[in-house]
């Protein structure tokens, strides 16, 4: 982006409501049982820690390993929990 210049005409403007807001309305007109669905999960934040408290572990498990196992194994099983992680912070913010 180095040189480039953006501004606030590069993008396209909606004027539409936000999309999860909408869905979620009707959703809960045709099925309004799944209220009680809704909420926070008291267990979430253990979840979370376990995915961390892994990954930190794994620094142990990998420290003697070879780069192409340590690329292979951040990859696959890092970006998992990573992923997670991001979906759930998603979900909380």
């Amino acid at each position: 982006m180095m040189g480039q210049k953006v501004t606030r005409t590069d993008f396209e403007w909606v004027y539409t409501e936000e999309p999860h807001a909408s869905r979620r309305k009707v959703i809960l007109e045709k099925y309004p049982q799944i209220k009680k669905l809704f909420g926070y999960d008291p267990n979430f934040k253990w979840v979370v820690t376990a995915m961390v408290l892994t990954q930190f572990m794994m620094l142990f498990v990998m420290k003697d390993k070879s780069w192409p196992i340590i690329l292979l194994v951040a990859y696959c099983f890092g970006g998992v929990i990573n992923h997670s992680l991001m979906l759930g912070k998603s979900d909380y913010v």
